[in-house]
């Protein structure tokens, strides 16, 4: 039956614009590609780890792949949110919940969801 999970596949009209705002803003690395560096794209932190492969949806002539939603974590996300508005980004402000988490919701250039989480009781 199932042993593991890959990854998830993204696949977009916009290859270049997201790959750039996951690789230069988000700055997520590029574990490899399967084709070239906007077509095929897997994103992630480790090969060990799920990553998130991007593919150009008009040259493997598929429909565009519907909004998801992607959860990263990060140590301090005050310095994180500092260091994406650097860059241009406007955001809200991040929330604390009660199970907690410290959380800031954006949104890539596709439409997908980006929560940044810092755990607050590690």
């Amino acid at each position: 039956m199932i042993n593991g999970f890959c990854c998830t596949n993204i696949f977009t009209g916009n290859a270049v614009t997201l790959i750039k705002f996951y690789r230069e803003t988000l700055e997520i690395p590029m574990l490899k590609t399967d084709v070239d560096e906007y077509n095929g794209v897997y994103l992630g932190f480790t090969k060990d780890e799920p990553s998130i492969c991007i593919w150009d949806a008009t040259k493997w002539n598929v429909p565009v792949s519907g909004a998801m939603s992607f959860v990263f974590r990060c140590d301090d996300l005050d310095a994180t949110v500092s260091e994406l508005k650097k860059k241009g980004l406007v955001l809200n402000a991040p929330e604390k919940f009660e199970w907690g988490t410290y959380e800031l919701r954006l949104k890539d250039p596709d439409n997908n969801e980006i929560v940044i989480v810092e755990f607050l009781n590690k």
